[in-house]
Formats: C-alpha cells, structure tokens, sequence
C-alpha cells in the first residue's frame, strides 16, 4: 500500500488558526482598554481626595483665628484645574493643547452660632448646637469640602468626594 506525502496545512486550518488567533487579540486589547480606563478613574478620584484634603487642611491650619464666633471660616464655591503634569491652577489654561480637568470645589461651614448656616436646622449628630461644658454652649464649626468632577465619555452623572471635620475657637 502506497501511502500520501503530506502537503501541508489546508486553508481552512489558516483561516480557522487565524480566527481563534483574532479572538485572543481582540480579548487582550479588550482588557487592555478596560484597565487604562480603570486606571483613569482611580487617578482622578485620587486626584479630587488630594484637593479635598488641602482645602479642608487650610480652612483647619487657619481655624478660627481667635474669634469666639469662629465667624473667620465661611462657605465658599471655587474651580481648581489639575493639569496632566500634575499641577494644580485656579484659572483654565490658555494654551488650548494644555490638558486639564475641572474641579469644583464647594466649602460648607455650619457654625453653631450662626444659626443661618445650619441648612434646615440638622446639625448633625452629635449636634454642633450641643452644650459642651455643663450647661454651657460652646462654638463648634463642621467644615465639609466636597469636590464634584465630571468624566466625559465615562459616565454620564458628576462624581464626587466630600470630607469633613469639625473645629472650635
């Protein structure tokens, strides 16, 4: 019996070889573009918590400047713009081929003394109204930074991060 040479690989092995291999690719730059967008959004998250934690560490570095109503800290709505290099501007950039995302940075300070930052009377629990020495009421001041960002093409609602701390003259 006289047996075949072989002659080599058909073309339907090829194109089904080149499929599965087409598939593989297609999966990895799948994971690829899913984990720079990932990233993307951890950096910017990380980006807006180191705002909000400057901002709230001045508002405490300065505190109440010794005034017993601690009137000194108020609320407040500003933009801060971080560039791609890592800098932090409180004006847009100029130059259209800078990149740079906006921050916006609002400032709420309830302060128990006055009684008009208190928004709908909730102060908070403990209440900042609360007597602190005896029967004596005391200033107390909740500072809560909240910085809103929007991402374009990722998701349609405004992220955000919000810290908050209290101070006392």
């Amino acid at each position: 019996m006289k047996q075949r040479a072989s002659r080599g690989v058909t073309l339907l092995e090829v194109m089904a070889t080149m499929a599965v291999m087409l598939l593989g690719v297609a999966a990895a730059m799948t994971v690829v573009s899913q984990t720079t967008q990932s990233n993307r959004r951890t950096l910017t998250a990380n980006q807006a918590q180191i705002i909000a934690e400057q901002t709230l560490e001045n508002i405490l570095q300065v505190g109440c400047q010794g005034s017993v109503t601690c009137d000194t800290a108020t609320s407040q709505t500003f933009d801060v713009y971080q560039t791609a290099e890592g800098f932090q501007r409180n004006t847009p950039p100029a130059d259209t081929s800078v990149i740079a995302r906006k921050y916006t940075v609002t400032v709420d300070v309830d302060n128990s003394k006055v009684p008009a930052t208190i928004e709908d009377g909730k102060a908070g629990e403990p209440a900042i109204t609360r007597n602190l020495v005896g029967t004596t009421a005391g200033t107390l001041v909740n500072v809560r930074v909240s910085v809103a960002w929007d991402e374009p093409g990722i998701r349609s609602d405004r992220q955000m991060v919000v810290l908050q701390s209290r101070m006392a003259p």
